[in-house]
């Protein structure tokens, strides 16, 4: 883990702005497309490991073969793959964190992966804490509301 991510390892961030200011903290702003998976314990605190995935799909809805899975959405493997990551870990929930650049507004892309993410995320019983994105100037979580 960096610096700030160490530092932030005990604080309890169980309020959205106070995990909205932490990923600021760790993230600061947009170098490229990419997600990050990230996790909370049980405490509220900022879990590890800290993923980034470069080069995920453009499309969430896009459905591919996968041997374990079948034939399934792109957001429906990524979900399945967070939920075990955190059960694995002894985490107690996922956090998604959509890195691109451009502007705060929510984009198409953002609102087609967080909607899709949020549903797989029901479907398969992953504890989907919140989603945020990184733009070129900061950070924004991405409601219910932005993408439903």
């Amino acid at each position: 883990m960096t610096d700030a991510s160490s530092s932030l390892r005990d604080r309890v961030l169980d309020r959205d702005d106070d995990l909205r200011d932490a990923l600021q903290l760790l993230l600061q702003r947009a170098n490229r497309r990419q997600m990050w998976m990230m996790f909370m314990d049980d405490r509220g605190c900022l879990g590890q490991p800290l993923i980034p995935i470069e080069d995920y799909p453009d499309d969430a809805d896009e459905v591919v073969d996968v041997a374990d899975l079948g034939r399934v959405t792109q957001a429906h493997v990524f979900m399945h793959r967070a939920g075990r990551l955190c059960q694995m870990t002894e985490n107690a929930s996922v956090v998604l964190v959509w890195e691109r650049i451009g502007s705060s507004a929510v984009s198409p892309e953002d609102r087609s992966w967080a909607r899709a993410m949020a549903d797989a995320a029901g479907v398969l019983d992953v504890p989907l804490r919140a989603q945020f994105v990184v733009h070129g100037r900061g950070v924004r979580q991405l409601h219910p509301d932005d993408y439903l």
